[in-house]
């Protein structure tokens, strides 16, 4: 090891005292920073402007227009006119972005004012015109551009003003000032750009309004010195058109189409004069030779079905998108166009046929099917239509059984029985295909499903039940678990709804929004508060979005207050309610119950009336306004029948239904003079309907309006919401027309109207 480290020693001293030349056919680049060069200024300012960062882009280009473009240092070179003209231009955009347009304006004035006859004057007139034209102040508009006209006459900004005047006043409907605009401009601005663009403008007006002698002195004019321009021809053919002068009409075409024989636009114009003037052969010709060049010969048949039928032509038309079909049988759209054929005419069996082949024959894609399907709702859906459902439905059931392994005759057969309201038949067919088509019967179902669940329909949990049983895609699967609980959760099936969150839980695959439904569930529909606050307290300690975190406090204080934990409860609740947030007015309501049920109804009206001057919600509004009555309405007997209603409510809101019922007979048979017993008796009317004892429910109600309590109206809302939901629609109308009827100044009354339509609606499908 000694010898070794000797060795190295001397090797070091050795190439310590050679010449640095002996290297010297080594060379090292240097290691110099890049240097990034720095951003034009002009450049710069543009980029704020596009990026609209419009306050930054209005100090960038004022600068630029103070000092000029800087070199380095406090040295600046000047700008030249041009730069200063088209900074000055979008310096003058930028105010105008920002609103301020008495500053925009006088930036464009400027330019104008100083050299009228630049091109960026007529720039600028555009956008002075067009910071009152794009809020529709013609008039505005119209002034400035006189003043332009008065003030710089003959100058390239006069001829732009001139012409913006006829566009300002046809686009106000002005039509006579904008045709004698137009030829002001016309007469006195001969050399202009926009010239020719006035003049199709006046034709346009000219022919519009059925001045046809000087649409056409106004066209032969033009043509004297543009005779080969093809616009003016078939302006010209257009006029003639409009006077039934056909003849002349068809030669000037037949001239424009010589000059330019690719022009289909002129071709079919042609043709539909023809077809106009019932010379059907001369028009199929014209129509033919503008697809006589298609490569794709689907899209030649297409096309031409598309003239045909805008033409009435019925027969020539199916001809043509049965071609079509021939040639690419899998697009939807040729269906759809071909059954259009048939029903225009009435003929909705031939029409129907059409599009149960194209159902046969597009494949299991949603893509290509939907199309066809939102085509044959109008002669398929509804019970008026069901002769035609029952015939289709026969005729694929029989070509089914003959060929029970095409899926595609599978899948039609499941749509219409489906479309046609058999959704348990609908079902049973799709699952034929599940195994086999997995991906396509899943959307099938997912869709399906969704559809039920819009029309409130109960079938629509089989559909999500089918993607979960037979699908492979786990993503798909989860996904089904979460909306069918929340289908449960709108069905009030709080039990069905909270086992299959819990399953999604135990398998860990539940995701946080399941997890707060889980609780809201447990809290709010089966009212165990414990499990609730089982559910939310680990969430509290993750890393949740601002919105999971707090809606998992929130849920995680209430359950705190049923469970008579106020302290807890408040500090979980209060720095919610202390910080301005969508959440403030919720955790500040929910402040209030903590001291209501704590029995310091003081502070709990404290808390209540901060709800009101916060929140932006109907619903909290009333909650808390609800409690304020009840506390200000409710002081006789030493506020103990008060008391004792807030423990009633609480051991309700606790899932604790025979103790909260025990007490609310209790308040009955000691105060029974008491001001609360309104209250008490619609409590225990929503304990019994929330129980499913309609009968007792109703009962209890109607105490409530036999004593003609203020709180009647809203009892006859629950009565009519029993019935409605018994399907007892003749009760629920009666009691929703006395709630209409008996309580005309209730905002209730809207609520009950709604549902009065609802009702209507339902007897009519009926």
């Amino acid at each position: 090891m000694q010898r070794l480290l000797s060795f190295l020693f001397l090797l070091t001293l050795s190439l310590s005292i050679i010449s640095p030349n002996a290297f010297a056919q080594i060379e090292f680049t240097p290691n110099n920073p890049t240097v990034i060069p720095m951003l034009d200024p002009v450049e710069a300012a543009h980029d704020h402007f596009h990026e609209r960062r419009y306050a930054e882009a209005i100090k960038a280009y004022e600068e630029l227009l103070e000092k000029g473009i800087p070199k380095g240092g406090d040295t600046y070179t000047p700008l030249r006119q041009s730069q200063k003209d088209s900074i000055r231009l979008m310096l003058g955009q930028s105010y105008s972005k920002v609103g301020e347009d008495p500053a925009a304006q006088r930036i464009f004035r400027e330019i104008v004012d100083e050299n009228p006859d630049g091109s960026y004057a007529t720039q600028a007139v555009h956008r002075l015109g067009n910071l009152y034209w794009q809020r529709y102040q013609f008039r505005q508009a119209i002034l400035q551009c006189k003043q332009i006209l008065d003030q710089h006459p003959n100058t390239a900004a006069a001829a732009t003003a001139a012409y913006l005047v006829g566009q300002y006043q046809q686009t106000e409907g002005k039509t006579e000032e904008a045709m004698e605009s137009y030829k002001y401009f016309l007469n006195n601005f001969p050399g202009s750009p926009y010239r020719t663009s006035a003049v199709n403008s006046l034709i346009r007006l000219y022919i519009a309004n059925a001045r046809y002698m000087e649409a056409e002195e106004l066209i032969q004019k033009r043509l004297q010195s543009y005779p080969d321009d093809l616009m003016l021809l078939e302006q010209l053919a257009e006029l003639y058109q409009q006077q039934d002068e056909h003849p002349r009409a068809i030669e000037l075409y037949r001239q424009a189409i010589e000059r330019d024989p690719s022009n289909t636009n002129l071709r079919r114009k042609l043709g539909d004069l023809y077809a106009k003037i019932g010379e059907t052969t001369q028009a199929v010709n014209e129509w033919k030779k503008i697809v006589a060049n298609e490569t794709n010969q689907t899209d030649h048949h297409q096309r031409l079905g598309a003239i045909y039928l805008s033409h009435k032509m019925y027969g020539e038309a199916i001809a043509a998108y049965r071609q079509a079909i021939r040639l690419n049988p899998q697009n939807s759209y040729l269906y759809t166009q071909l059954a259009a054929a048939y029903k225009i005419q009435g003929q909705n069996e031939d029409a129907a046929k059409v599009y149960i082949d194209g159902l046969q024959h597009v494949g299991l894609a949603e893509s290509q099917r939907e199309p066809i399907w939102e085509a044959m709702f109008e002669i398929y859906e509804g019970a008026h239509h069901k002769a035609l459902q029952d015939k289709l439905i026969a005729q694929l059931q029989k070509q089914h059984l003959r060929e029970s392994e095409n899926p595609n005759v599978t899948m039609t057969l499941g749509e219409l029985f489906f479309h046609a309201g058999r959704t348990t038949q609908a079902l049973e067919t799709f699952r034929q295909l599940h195994q086999n088509h997995p991906t396509h019967i899943d959307m099938t179902l997912e869709r399906y499903a969704e559809v039920l669940a819009r029309n409130a329909s109960p079938r629509a949990a089989d559909f999500y039940k089918a993607v979960i049983d037979g699908s492979r895609n786990r993503t798909r699967i989860r996904n089904a678990y979460s909306k069918l609980a929340l289908l449960y959760q709108k069905m009030e099936k709080w039990g069905e709804a909270i086992a299959l969150l819990k399953e999604l839980v135990e398998n860990r695959q539940a995701s946080i929004q399941n997890r707060l439904l889980l609780g809201q569930l447990q809290l709010h529909g089966t009212r165990e508060p414990k499990a609730a606050q089982i559910t939310f307290q680990p969430l509290i300690t993750q890393r949740l979005v601002t919105r999971q975190l707090t809606e998992a406090q929130l849920g995680l204080g209430e359950c705190h207050i049923l469970l008579k934990r106020y302290t807890l409860a408040r500090e979980v609740l209060e720095p919610i309610a202390n910080r301005i947030n969508r959440y403030q007015a919720t955790a500040r309501k929910l402040m209030g119950d903590s001291y209501f049920f704590a029995v310091d109804f003081d502070q709990a009206l404290k808390e209540y009336n901060q709800v009101i001057q916060i929140s932006k919600s109907d619903r909290l509004t009333n909650d808390a306004l609800e409690k304020i009555v009840l506390i200000q309405n409710h002081q006789d007997y030493l506020k103990i029948p008060l008391t004792d209603y807030a423990t009633a409510l609480q051991l309700h809101l606790s899932g604790k239904t025979e103790a909260s019922l025990q007490q609310c007979e209790g308040i009955l048979e000691l105060y029974p003079q008491s001001n609360i017993i309104d209250d008490i008796w619609f409590l225990m009317g929503n304990i019994y309907r929330e129980s499913g004892k309609n009968t007792e429910a109703i009962n209890a109600y109607q105490q409530v309006i036999a004593r003609e309590s203020p709180i009647a109206a809203k009892t006859l809302i629950n009565i009519a919401e029993i019935y409605r939901q018994q399907d007892d629609l003749a009760n629920a109308t009666a009691i929703y027309t006395k709630l209409i009827t008996d309580y005309p100044e209730s905002v209730i009354i809207v609520q009950a109207r709604q549902q009065l339509d609802k009702i209507n609606k339902m007897q009519q499908k009926r």
